[in-house]
């Protein structure tokens, strides 16, 4: 069978681009070559384990955990399900942040997943200095790596959960994508969430709980005039004000994503 009746098999299960980017998977080619080279033919093995992607992905396995990568900003993440899967609303954290004098700047970042965040960040700023964390150790590898194949080795990979002690020193900046999710709200046919960890989702108290948390402990490490950058959903946005004041934060601007909606705070001591 040639690329082009594979992908004429595949067009009533799923996305043709998403087709079209699981054959360039099974075959190592980029979509492009996929696309001009339409009549070539792969063998059996090829052919079976290409049926057996697109019946994955039909049954809602994101894209990004079967070819195993993820753009994010300006640069490619390897991706597994130990993290969760890279989304554009979050690059308007690393914007904001990129805002900043971060000259001799001290960033921590809680949760870091895939790394995506702080790597971004540090490609720009190769002088900043970083510490990343995250409780899971399969996350912090798969971080680890990617910091490895984008040159940022100098970022600190720390295992942390925080809700647990905190050791860290004074800080410029803390950033974090912490679970903010209300696993009531989310739709049981949602494409994808369901196979992301749900420790990297889902948070009590209608999603709130953790981003209390690190508001809460974040304040006693920030310098004066440091500040927080925090993700979170729109529906969360005043909670979120109204936790930072009581706090003792003195200013919160709030910041809206590609879709108009309040996609992150940013809360100064």
């Amino acid at each position: 069978m040639t690329y082009q009746d594979l992908l004429n098999e595949a067009k009533d299960k799923i996305d043709r681009l998403d087709a079209e980017l699981i054959l360039g998977f099974v075959e190592n080619k980029r979509r492009e070559k996929i696309f001009s080279n339409l009549n070539s033919f792969l063998n059996d093995t090829k052919i079976d384990l290409f049926r057996k992607l697109v019946e994955k992905r039909k049954n809602g396995f994101p894209l990004a955990y079967i070819t195993g990568k993820k753009d994010f900003w300006k640069s490619e993440f390897k991706v597994n399900s130990s993290v969760l899967i890279p989304r554009p609303e979050t690059e308007l954290i690393v914007e904001e942040v990129l805002k900043q004098n971060l000259t001799n700047k001290k960033i921590l970042e809680l949760g870091t997943g895939s790394g995506n965040i702080s790597i971004s960040i540090m490609k720009e700023n190769p002088n900043v200095k970083i510490y990343a964390t995250d409780k899971s150790i399969k996350a912090l590898l798969v971080a680890k790596n990617n910091s490895k194949l984008n040159k940022t080795e100098k970022i600190i990979f720390i295992n942390h959960d925080w809700n647990e002690d905190w050791l860290f020193p004074s800080l410029d900046i803390i950033i974090s994508n912490p679970p903010y999710v209300d696993k009531n709200s989310i739709n049981k046919e949602a494409d994808g969430v369901w196979h992301e960890p749900k420790e990297a989702l889902f948070s009590k108290k209608s999603g709130l709980f953790d981003i209390q948390v690190i508001l809460e402990k974040s304040f006693s490490i920030l310098k004066t005039e440091g500040k927080i950058f925090i993700e979170h959903a729109p529906f969360q946005a005043e909670k979120i004000s109204e936790f930072s004041k009581k706090i003792g934060y003195k200013g919160i601007i709030q910041k809206k994503d590609l879709n108009k909606d309040i996609r992150i705070s940013i809360a100064t001591k």
